[in-house]
């Protein structure tokens, strides 16, 4: 009993020890967009995806 009540503190120990959010910003403005930029397709990637629609309007 005490082995399994070790093993799910220490488990619910390292599932909160990964629950940082230090990749987002903490403040926001209003109406501006704070993501990176889109990159543009390229030429093969817009063609599958003209392929693939026009094979789901059929």
């Amino acid at each position: 009993m005490r082995i399994i009540s070790l093993t799910l503190a220490l488990a619910g120990a390292l599932a909160l020890a990964g629950c940082k959010d230090t990749d987002r910003p903490l403040s926001y403005n209003k109406g501006v967009y704070g993501g990176k930029a889109d990159t543009k397709l390229q030429a093969k990637q817009l063609e599958t995806l003209r392929h693939r629609g026009m094979q789901q309007a059929q």
